[in-house]
């Protein structure tokens, strides 16, 4: 019987153990709760990927309006045309011939003189590439590996060259090496 008492005394000490697990222990429900909060996300008022990709679209947007103000040449409507010797502008619609005044003179030859300085500029560019390129391909043609030297001997004609078939057996010797007799 002592046996019976022995199984009693463990029984109530797990019951014991039980009892203070369940007190320290949270609920299943409790923590499954808690789980399936944090899972769901409160809606944002807006979408950061949204915001950017507009604040990229507008930033592009303004970009093209000042490259496309700045990038053409400021002609008066009523003066574009050619000036001619005597000083006066033919307009290219018509006959009609208006005197130049020396503010269409000078803007006139400040847009040619600035079209032939960014010709020039660009040859200079085109040149300077060119010369570039032919200095490059130049050292390229005449580069040389490094081992180049340890493959070369003194029977390189010997080995580069081929016997005739019309010579004779003597001079065919000649391109094996010789055997002890």
């Amino acid at each position: 019987m002592e046996l019976a008492g022995e199984q009693n005394r463990i029984q109530a000490l797990f019951s014991e153990l039980r009892l203070a697990d369940e007190q320290t222990v949270p609920r299943f429900a409790a923590v499954w709760n808690r789980a399936q909060a944090r899972t769901v996300r409160p809606a944002r008022a807006f979408n950061l990927s949204f915001v950017a990709a507009t604040a990229l679209l507008i930033c592009a947007l303004v970009s093209l309006a000042l490259w496309s103000k700045y990038s053409q040449p400021n002609a008066p409507a009523a003066v574009a045309g050619t000036i001619n010797a005597a000083g006066l502008v033919k307009a290219t619609k018509g006959t009609t011939v208006i005197p130049a005044t020396a503010e269409t003179k000078s803007s006139h030859n400040n847009s040619i003189s600035r079209a032939r300085r960014l010709a020039a500029q660009k040859r200079a560019v085109m040149l300077a590439i060119n010369r570039r390129a032919a200095r490059d391909a130049k050292v390229i043609s005449s580069w040389e590996s490094p081992t180049s030297a340890l493959l070369k001997s003194q029977n390189d004609e010997l080995l580069k060259s081929i016997p005739q078939l019309n010579e004779n057996a003597d001079e065919l010797k000649s391109f094996l090496p010789n055997k002890p007799k």
